[in-house]
């Protein structure tokens, strides 16, 4: 007969809970449990399960009496937990028959038990309504089943598994005739050591304790895994697994390892484990959390309930330590463990200023199982099976992660051994677990054979990983036909010297107009060739006339800002021993001899000249020689034009000191960028387009706006005024017709945040960014706007490797980056890639020690190949410190450049940008990226565009702009208190910023970055995270309430509770009081989830509105009398 799988419930339809027999307080653990199932109660993370094929007869009616019978023998299988006024209780229910649901099936395959046996697995169970105990028997048939018995952690863990599948065989069998039933005496229940236990730490042996846990633990830094996907905001904790297989000659050899450095299994498996999450993370101090037993008296062996604690592993890896040191760091961390079993959890991380936080473990978050029980459950299973029945492992359908990674292990009957990684699927794909089981198995095999293997050695990456990492990192070959960029711009000006080359103010210079201007203006600057020639010109004609000028002299330029001082242009000029500054008219004194380049009428020459580009003039020769400044040189002689490894240009950027750094550029490395840039594998520029010219002729972004557009046959629209002047532009008729912006990301999201009002120009085809990180929810406003429309380009590169190393596409689709995949958080959560690198570029992820870093990892970004600048200007210390030899290559002084930023590989082959790995900071004891608060706020749907810093060195301030919209929705925009209790949500609260400040603009530099200068510091008396006292009735109730459970004398509204010390008791006390205050049912998440009184009082004021809407006329009229 078939019938179809029931939804699964707890039990039968809900029934009035009979009278307790036994009252019992909770264990330190069992009250975690429940206080993570109040704040997630729909969450079945906490199930546990044996689950067993069944082969033979089965009696259901015997099964039924001899399950019941198991509740007589072990109180805690009825036993509920409910609230008795402030504090959580276990209450004991009387014997009742235990109800064995029974689903059919039609077939025997295993799929079909799984999938029958998975939703009973899965489904949570409600503490409060009865126990949590659920057994189903899946039948096809008479002779093929699955016995599935489900119970909550709360009253279980591993040993217990292992009791109650015994004593269940031994009593069935009972019940069918085939013997008697020969149980231990039971000499207590759970709930009396429960009872003693609770005495015995709140007699003196948790201070102890606390006392302890917080010596030992001080200064360890949290496990900052590598995710794939941001956390999101409401976790589900969906699970995957990752299983591998090691060889029973690997685990000979590791069962030797153990005996001869005088430990365990369990501990060589760890020493294993935590040294690849060490090299996994760039974490060398953290810790791991592991299951101990718990049971530390003889009277506890046979008793069924949740003993366990999980134990907390120190893991101390820093320094240069090998397998061996490892190994023993480790068994000192296990022993003390072993000999301190009792960690309150909650007041050690109090103790420690730690947040305890749903789904994250405040002391560790990754754990490690050795399932030495498990080994002997098998033994016994065999002799206590019914006659005539097999039993068998079987896939369980589980679906909830416990923690964000866990690596189980167990020994298999054919000597091997198990390693099986159990992961929260919404946080990590499953190919970058299996790669960790991977690396745990490549370490342990190294260690077998030489326990002395440094943890910093070759074993990872292993040597296949290391090549594909290598051609990872690797861009295409450089093309061979990559002309110099003067003999693209000479190509154009022959097939298209009509064509408009340069657009500005309402004029335009064509190719041939601007070529012979440069000419001209090249004959002037006398024998300059090699060196450097100043350039101090605004957005004009005469400014990309001068540039081409000084490259068809042989020279390259050096930009200068007229706006910076006279003494730094001083410093820039003599450090680049300059030969000439070029200006549009005015003469400062600078040590130098001035140009004015002001352009004149250019005749027609009379004779044929030889033009810059010309094979038979790229010689590099000394140029016009004898020729002065300002006096033109003869029309026909010939120009030097750029040689290959001649100067392009200097470009001065920022020095850590305080002091500039001259960056040089040489033409065969620009001249690759730009075929790039201009051809079908970058921009597909083209004539017709029309390029505005955005940067700073200080910044190397100009080159990437300039000369791919003047070797394509393209025009460049030149703003007087720089770049400030380009919503003017965008407003005007000559606005429409612009096809390419190459925006500042920073600028191009202030544009992205106004909507509709930024007037972007209908022919707009492509959109390049560049210096600073894209927020994912601007990408997700552009699309709303533009759809795919627009290309959109983002690209990364330093200036020391010439304007860009990587670039990619960001769509809109599947393929692309900005729309969100089911359960992986929203758009607004995810990092941008940057892209894959560049023909000729070779990119490096490496850790502090130099070493390549496996795919997902964070470490250090260097880059190698063409296209690195010589150096730094006149400092070889400086360059000899940021451009090192090149291990990974065979190339002849093959160079690196380490660039400072922080990245990754992901999944998907592209780069991912993380941070500078200078920009962390450190604040009671926490790494902070300031980058992830940024984007965790910008997901706030009112919230444009933010900028994170820190003040003092200790103090986290946000700065945000919100969007135009936020205004005139039918919602008040929100304040920064509402903003900072969003975040609270979303973070940690050591990553809750003190203070948000909400401001009309972030200022810009001139560059289009932000200009973190001009950000205003916050009155720290007056400020977001100031003391705010409370304005409504509701919000004096909360403040009252809250100084009362935390003992404190003042409290404001925007006070955050876990922050001032509060814990999962003192959030218990705060509803049960407001539920006896005010009698709403005021559940401990509304309490979690409302973490300042503002909040709370909110939602306070939330549930009587919604309590006297329920209410009927009558109802409503006799409350207000």
């Amino acid at each position: 007969m078939t019938s179809p799988i029931p939804t699964p419930t707890p039990t039968p339809a809900p029934t009035p809970a009979p009278a307790p027999i036994a009252r019992h307080p909770l264990t330190d653990e069992q009250r975690r449990l429940w206080f993570l199932q109040q704040l997630a109660p729909e969450d079945a993370g906490f199930n546990m399960y044996l689950n067993r094929r069944w082969s033979g007869p089965i009696d259901p009616r015997a099964l039924s009496a001899a399950l019941t019978r198991l509740t007589e023998r072990h109180q805690v299988l009825r036993t509920r937990f409910a609230l008795d006024g402030e504090h959580p209780v276990q209450l004991v229910e009387p014997v009742r028959e235990v109800v064995l649901t029974l689903v059919p099936i039609p077939d025997t395959a295993e799929e079909s038990f799984t999938a029958a046996c998975a939703p009973f697995v899965n489904a949570p169970f409600d503490l409060g309504e009865r126990p949590p105990l659920r057994v189903v028997l899946v039948s096809a048939g008479e002779q093929e089943h699955a016995l599935s018995v489900v119970v909550h952690h709360i009253v279980s863990d591993g040993w217990s598994f292992t009791v109650l599948w015994r004593e269940l065989l031994a009593l069935y069998r009972e019940e069918i005739g085939e013997g008697r039933a020969e149980l231990p005496e039971l000499k207590l229940q759970f709930g009396e050591f429960a009872l003693a236990e609770r005495t015995r730490l709140d007699g003196g042996a948790a201070e102890q304790a606390v006392h302890h846990w917080s010596e030992r633990l001080a200064g360890v830094s949290a496990l900052r895994m590598p995710l794939d996907h941001p956390r999101p905001a409401e976790p589900t904790h969906p699970a995957g697994f990752a299983d591998l297989a090691l060889d029973p000659g690997l685990v000979a050899g590791l069962d030797a390892l153990a005996r001869e450095q005088r430990c365990t299994p369990f501990m060589v498996l760890l020493a294993a484990y935590q040294s690849v999450l060490a090299r996994w993370s760039g974490c060398y101090d953290f810790a791991v959390g592991t299951p101990l037993a718990g049971r530390n008296e003889t009277a506890h062996e046979a008793l069924l309930g949740y003993f366990s604690r999980t134990g907390v592993i120190r893991a101390d890896l820093t320094g240069e330590p090998d397998f061996r040191t490892v190994l023993r760091r480790v068994r000192s961390a296990t022993m003390a463990a072993l000999n301190h079993q009792d960690i309150p959890v909650e007041r050690v991380a109090a103790e420690l200023g730690l947040p305890v936080l749903p789904g994250v473990g405040p002391l560790y978050q990754a754990v490690f199982v050795h399932q030495s029980q498990y080994e002997l459950a098998g033994a016994d299973e065999r002799t206590l099976l019914p006659t005539g029945v097999r039993t068998a492992d079987m896939d369980s359908g589980f679906d909830r992660a416990k923690t964000d990674l866990l690596l189980d292990s167990w020994r298999t009957p054919d000597g091997g051994m198990t390693l099986s990684f159990c992961f929260d699927r919404e946080l990590f794909e499953r190919a970058t677990v299996e790669a960790l089981a991977r690396r745990v198995r490549d370490l342990l095999t190294r260690a077998v054979v030489d326990v002395e293997v440094a943890l910093h050695g070759d074993w990872l990456p292993a040597p296949e990983e290391r090549a594909a990492l290598l051609a990872l990192g690797a861009g295409p070959a450089v093309a061979e036909d990559a002309l110099p960029i003067l003999l693209g711009f000479a190509g154009q000006v022959a097939a298209h010297p009509d064509a408009p080359a340069l657009e500005c103010a309402g004029r335009v210079l064509t190719y041939v107009e601007l070529d012979r201007s440069s000419d001209e203006l090249a004959r002037r600057l006398g024998p300059v060739a090699g060196r450097a020639v100043g350039v101090r010109i605004e957005p004009s004609f005469e400014l990309v006339t001068a540039l081409l000028a000084i490259w068809k002299a042989g020279a390259g330029y050096l930009p200068l800002d007229p706006a910076h001082p006279d003494e730094r242009q001083r410093l820039m000029l003599g450090e680049a021993e300059a030969a000439l500054l070029l200006t549009g008219g005015e003469r400062p004194d600078l040590g130098v001899p001035v140009l004015d380049v002001r352009v004149r009428e250019v005749p027609a020459p009379d004779v044929p000249v030889q033009k810059a580009g010309d094979p038979r003039t790229e010689t590099g020769q000394a140029g016009p020689a004898g020729i002065e400044p300002g006096r033109t040189a003869p029309a026909g002689t010939p120009l030097p034009g750029s040689a290959p490894d001649g100067l392009a240009y200097v470009l001065y950027t920022s020095g850590s000191t305080g002091t500039p750094k001259g960056v040089a550029i040489e033409h065969a490395s620009l001249a690759e960028r730009v075929r790039w840039m201009a051809g079908p594998e970058g921009y597909r520029l083209r004539p017709g387009d029309r390029i505005v010219q955005f940067a700073s002729i200080g910044f190397d972004t100009h080159a990437e706006e300039i000369w791919p557009a003047l070797t394509a046959g393209a025009c460049v629209v030149l703003l007087p005024g720089g770049g400030r002047m380009l919503p003017d532009l965008l407003r005007s008729e000559a606005g429409r017709s612009v096809t390419v912006l190459d925006l500042p990301t920073a600028y191009w999201q202030e544009l992205v945040s106004l909507g509709e009002q930024t007037p972007w120009p209908p022919a707009l085809r492509l959109v390049v960014l560049g210096g600073s990180e894209a927020q994912a929810v601007a990408l997700a406003q552009w699309r709303e706007l533009h759809g795919d429309a627009v290309r959109l380009v983002n690209t990364y590169g330093p200036t020391e490797a010439t304007v860009i190393v990587t670039a990619g596409e960001l769509a809109g689709g599947p393929g692309g980056d900005v729309a969100a995949r089911p359960g992986r958080g929203s758009a607004a959560d995810r990092r941008p890639p940057l892209g894959r690198p560049l023909p000729g570029v070779r990119l490096y992820l490496l850790d502090e020690r130099g070493s390549l870093l496996p795919a997902g990892s964070e470490g250090e970004l260097y880059i190698g190949g063409s296209g690195l600048a010589r150096g730094y200007s006149a400092r070889p210390d400086l360059t000899a410190e940021a451009f090192l030899p090149d291990p990974f290559t065979d190339a002849p002084d093959g160079r690196m450049y380490r660039t400072g930023d922080r990245a990754r590989w992901r999944a998907d082959g592209q780069l991912e940008f993380l941070g500078r790995a200078d920009g962390q900071v450190k604040i009671r004891g926490y790494r902070i990226e300031p980058a992830e608060i940024e984007a965790a706020l910008t997901a706030h749907p009112a919230v444009g565009r933010v900028a994170v810093l820190v003040r003092d060195g200790r103090r986290l301030i946000a700065y945000a702009v919100l969007r135009p919209a936020a205004g005139h929705r039918s919602e008040a925009a929100p304040g920064a208190g509402e903003l900072r209790e969003f975040l609270a949500l979303r973070l940690p609260a050591f990553m809750v910023p003190d203070s948000v400040l909400l401001l009309d603009t972030l200022p810009l530099t001139t560059n289009g970055k932000l200009d973190t200068t001009a950000l205003p510091d916050p009155d720290p008396a007056g400020g977001a995270a100031g003391y705010v006292a409370p304005r409504s009735d509701a919000e004096a109730l909360v403040v009252e309430l809250w100084q009362e459970v935390l003992g404190l004398p003042k409290v404001g509204v925007l006070d955050d509770f876990l922050a001032l010390g509060g814990d999962s008791l003192l959030v218990t006390r705060v509803a049960a009081r407001i539920r006896a205050g005010v009698g709403l049912d005021v559940s401990i998440r509304d309490v979690f989830e409302s973490p300042t009184p503002a909040a709370l009082a909110a939602r306070i004021e939330a549930l009587l509105v919604a309590e006297i809407d329920a209410l009927s006329e009558e109802e409503a009229a006799a409350h207000l009398d």
